[in-house]
């Protein structure tokens, strides 16, 4: 009986084991707060340009800064209508309206509901028809709202009213050249239209250009077909030319029959003339989709596949673990054990689309531990998932052991990608205390990640005088002092620390940037900073300083006879231009330059170009130990689901100062406080400019061939053609914003008079004129002395004002 009440005992104590382990994993899986990232939900709108679907316009969840959207311009005829199309991908359409601003966004011009939506297929379609007035070839901002069942999506592009523009033939182009290219037999009807200076194949898929060869062009041996199609996307358009991107996806097979992908960017500028058009330039980039069920690592390392060189990649302390970021997709690889994970991607593996595959996003690599922990920063526009349709800035932790990334903290933003690129390029860091650090719209954040706060460290930040170290731990900054010597402020993110740098009495500081975490700066005398005919600043530095933040001097380098004028910081090397001052000039004579060596000494990684006979240029991941295992494992990190809110909104808003914007080849180039550098940037890149109301400041081949202004409909400051610019701008501050165009060359010049502004040119030491127009073949200049206009030969007008040193001032009415 005792036995069996034991052996009783004994299955009893079995089954309630059973139960509460039962139980234990029953809640461990209800308890498991590791997701699927939720896929694309909102719709997108296009627009319909002579029949063609074109400017596909992504949703967003919250209004944005409307004056600085500018992924697409829609132009209206004279009949000032827009049809628009909604792809609602199966959520439900409320109902749609718009909103039209001038292009600043300070005024609205008309606010509409859109009745009346017709099915087109699997689109909505209705039609815009502005009522208000609009200048002509002026921008204006259109804001559509879409009402959806979870609340309204907003979508953006910039509307402008020009005579005689060949959209449509442009669009059509694009469409047919892309198309044609992916065809060996149709490609050839292209050469026409290239300017190849490379007769036979240079195997460079990822930046292919006009100059490019047929081979090249028509993707060599790669052989790809069309996998997703892509949408054209009208960037700039006038008179005379039109500025086409369009992108999309190709497929093609390896060489062991898997499928492989690429992302496709193309650029067109084209001008149509006499029933012909002619492609002024031509780029496309492309861009492997890597896949870690099909990669190939061999003993030297890891091929990522077409790309370009600049690969963003960190190691782990010991080497042992590498980090890279492909096409908005980051990547972890374990050299010893062979496995690689997928750490972060909006891409969607099954019944993807073009949402998920958009790019308008980057993702900064903070650091990567020996365990295979990574800390990242995710900016830009958010695909899909918890902020699908925001704009903003996440800071990520990714837990190897559980193959999961959780999200710390989340900053949503109304600036466009674009710029908020391009300040977070510059600073983006969490340290070890789960504290993160912004460079956002000239200021220096300190985001308390754990508080769910903020403060700002620094205010009124030039972009050009803010710098960060290798790891962007350190970051260092300019100041000009009560008594007008230069400082510099350098923090250390760890350790929250400050010191400042100062100059010696009778000299200047300018800072040049990090060689590894050691802050670069140069001392001049003033007395040897000069000005140029453009405006800029030549620094001759007499010496130059590599300094640890403790103050230790590291390396003090003094030319002889020589000033240092240029210098630029590479990854392995410090390139220095000498230079002999000539009176108020400087010319250069010889270079120099430091090695940079511990980091060429402790490079675990190196990024090579290895040349492929089907691929052309690929790109691979050298390591310095050897492979072992070429058969990865592959993995795929989930998402954390945050039980509390880890959201912070700061106060973001693009500064108001009178910034100049240079947009070329589709997208932002640059941003400058001189109008005539960005002009001259502008040029070199065949692109335009605008200011701080997103007005043109400049267009490139965008010109009357004459014209002749009427003297009595310019301002009287300006018929006194007074070289005097703090006077013209007191003068003309409510009509306008004046533009110091000095060091422009004078063809560049003559755009501002067909654009119906005058220019005050410099003639002589102490003599000016007023350019009031143009023609083939001379200068149309008012003397206000005489009130006559006289005419002025081409050649002897570009010599007279070079020789007078290109001083150009004209000026820009206000909205």
């Amino acid at each position: 009986m005792k036995k069996v009440l034991r052996r009783a005992g004994i299955l009893f104590g079995v089954f309630l084991l059973g139960v509460i382990g039962t139980s234990l994993l029953l809640n461990s899986e209800t308890t498991d707060d590791r997701t699927e990232m939720e896929s694309t939900t909102l719709p997108e709108v296009f627009a319909d340009i002579d029949g063609i679907r074109a400017n596909r316009m992504y949703g967003y969840r919250q209004r944005m800064q409307a004056d600085f959207m500018r992924d697409s311009l829609t132009p209206i005829g004279t009949s000032q209508k827009v049809d628009i199309l909604i792809e609602p991908y199966g959520e439900t359409i409320k109902g749609m309206s718009y909103e039209i601003r001038t292009s600043d966004g300070s005024k609205v011009l008309e606010n509409r509901n859109l009745k009346n939506l017709e099915e087109e297929d699997t689109c909505l379609k209705g039609t815009i028809s502005v009522e208000s007035d609009m200048r002509m070839s002026q921008e204006y901002s259109l804001e559509i709202t879409v009402d959806t069942e979870a609340g309204p999506v907003y979508y953006y592009t910039r509307i402008v009213q020009r005579s005689n523009l060949n959209t449509g033939k442009y669009l059509q182009f694009a469409l047919d050249f892309s198309e044609k290219s992916l065809n060996k037999a149709q490609s050839e009807e292209l050469t026409d239209y290239l300017e190849a200076n490379v007769p036979s194949a240079d195997g460079n898929y990822s930046n292919v250009s006009i100059q490019s060869s047929l081979s090249t062009i028509n993707w060599g041996s790669l052989n790809p077909q069309i996998y997703r199609r892509g949408t054209p996307v009208v960037k700039e358009i006038n008179e005379t030319t039109g500025s086409v991107a369009l992108e999309y996806q190709v497929s093609a097979q390896d060489d062991n029959g898997s499928m492989e992908v690429y992302d496709v960017e193309e650029f067109y500028r084209l001008r149509y003339d006499q029933n012909r058009i002619y492609l002024l330039d031509f780029k496309r980039q492309a861009s492997q989709v890597f896949n870690g069920e099909n990669v190939t690592v061999g003993e030297d390392g890891l091929l990522l596949g077409v790309r370009n060189r600049n690969v963003d990649y960190q190691t782990s302390p010991q080497g042992d673990i590498v980090v890279f970021v492909q096409e908005g997709d980051l990547w972890e690889y374990h050299i010893a054990s062979g496995k690689i994970g997928r750490v972060f991607s909006f891409r969607q593996e099954d019944s993807s689309d073009m949402r998920d595959i958009r790019t308008e996003h980057d993702i900064k690599i903070i650091r990567v531990e020996d365990n295979g922990d990574v800390d990242f920063v995710l900016y830009g526009y958010m695909n899909r998932g918890d902020h699908e349709g925001m704009v903003g800035v996440g800071a990520y932790h990714y837990n190897n052991d559980q193959n999961v990334v959780e999200e710390k903290v989340f900053i949503p933003s109304t600036e466009s990608f674009e710029f908020l690129k391009h300040d977070l390029e510059v600073l983006s860091y969490v340290n070890q205390q789960n504290q993160l650090f912004l460079f956002l719209a000239e200021k220096l954040y300190q985001v308390e990640i754990d508080e769910n706060s903020y403060e700002i460290l620094e205010e009124n930040i030039s972009s050009d005088n803010f710098y960060t170290s290798e790891t962007g731990s350190h970051a260092a900054w300019t100041k000009t002092a009560k008594d007008g010597m230069s400082k510099a402020e350098e923090i250390d993110f760890e350790s929250l620390e400050r010191r400042t740098v100062s100059a010696p009495d009778g000299q200047k500081l300018k800072l040049y940037g990090y060689m590894n975490e050691d802050l670069v700066y140069g001392l001049a005398g003033e007395g040897d900073i000069v000005s140029e005919g453009n405006g800029n600043e030549i620094f001759g530095a007499s010496q130059l300083k590599i300094e640890g933040f403790d103050g230790t001097v590291k390396k003090e380098y003094q030319p002889q006879g020589t000033y240092i004028t240029q210098v630029d910081i590479g990854a392995t090397l410090m390139e220095m231009v000498l230079s002999q001052k000539n009176g108020s000039t400087y010319q250069a004579v010889q270079t120099d330059s430091i090695m940079n060596n511990v980091k060429a000494s402790s490079r675990q990684v190196e990024v090579e170009n290895i040349l492929t006979t089907r691929q052309g240029t690929v790109i691979r991941l050298a390591f310095s130990r050897q492979v072992d295992n070429d058969q990865p494992v592959v993995v795929y990190a989930k998402m954390r689901t945050l039980k509390e809110d880890k959201e912070i909104r700061l106060e973001t808003k693009i500064p108001e100062n009178e910034m100049y914007y240079v947009y070329a080849g589709g997208q932002l180039q640059g941003i400058y406080r001189n109008p005539s550098q960005a002009v001259q940037i502008a040029d070199e890149n065949t692109g335009v400019v605008l200011n701080r109301a997103q007005q043109y400041v400049w267009e490139r081949g965008n010109k009357k061939e004459k014209i002749q202004l009427s003297i009595a409909d310019i301002p009287e400051a300006l018929r006194q053609a007074s070289l005097d610019v703090g006077a013209l701008k007191e003068a003309v501050k409510e009509e306008g914003t004046v533009l110091d165009l000095t060091g422009c060359t004078l063809d560049s010049v003559l755009y501002e008079i067909s654009a119906q502004r005058p220019v005050i040119v410099k003639t002589g030491e102490n003599t000016s004129l007023l350019m009031v127009g143009y023609d083939a073949y001379n200068t149309y200049l008012y003397d206000p002395a005489t009130g006559e206009t006289s005419p002025y030969g081409m050649n002897d007008s570009t010599a007279l004002f070079e020789k007078a040193g290109n001083v150009f001032i004209t000026y820009i009415e206000a909205i």
